[in-house]
């Protein structure tokens, strides 16, 4: 699909985590876009934070500790959905998704999303990245089953816990009573990662108070 410079991201994330500690959503898109020698597309507007030739890139980091194995399910917010109450739970988020991705290649002329998932954690000096990209799902064409505002994907509903194995969720957020967040869950394997690894992010940037001061002044 597309082509990581893997130790270019490697030294990409050297730098942001020895000055941010933590990289931000924000900075992991900037990253990626890099990485793959594409565009980042800033702002929080549209499905692709970045894009690669007809390739959209919807961006996602989780800041999250790797399970003993190397399997891992996580889910992340892939968009806000404002529904009125009255509609059709799932009829509406999925026109929702629907209409942020083609909103995404009509605007730039793409023709394909990829999921981009960053795993992210950081112990000490160790900054842990597993990267993971794959074909987005198109979500229109999904066999799913909708009970209440979850959506499942062939539920074993025999099973007492058949109601955790949901794949998307809509639950409330805290912007108004009528803005939703809408809720991917996935699976993760290692063993299939585009790049997995580990840099040494020393702290290089503690200063004294007057230190920072000093810098302060430089610049006013």
């Amino acid at each position: 699909m597309i082509d990581f410079d893997v130790y270019g991201l490697e030294s990409l994330v050297w730098v942001y985590a020895t000055q941010e500690g933590i990289i931000t959503p924000n900075t992991w898109e900037k990253i990626i876009s890099k990485s793959v020698y594409g565009e980042h597309i800033p702002g929080d507007i549209f499905m692709a934070d970045g894009m690669k030739n007809q390739f959209g890139l919807n961006i996602k980091s989780l800041l999250k500790s790797f399970t003993k194995g190397d399997i891992q399910t996580c889910s992340f917010v892939q968009c806000r959905c404002p529904l009125d109450e009255n509609e059709n739970i799932g009829e509406g988020v999925i026109k929702t998704l629907v209409e942020k991705r083609e909103e995404s290649f009509k605007e730039f002329n793409l023709d394909t999303m990829l999921d981009v998932i960053i795993l992210h954690n950081r112990s000490d000096n160790d900054y842990n990245v597993r990267v993971f990209v794959e074909k987005q799902d198109e979500y229109e064409n999904l066999n799913l089953i909708w009970d209440d505002s979850r959506a499942y994907l062939n539920p074993d509903r025999s099973k007492n816990n058949w109601k955790k194995t949901w794949k998307i969720k809509r639950v409330s957020g805290n912007a108004s009573a009528f803005q939703t967040c809408v809720y991917v869950k996935k699976t993760f394997d290692a063993n299939k990662c585009v790049a997995n690894f580990t840099v040494k992010c020393y702290d290089n940037y503690e200063v004294s108070i007057q230190e920072a001061k000093e810098k302060y002044d430089k610049v006013q």
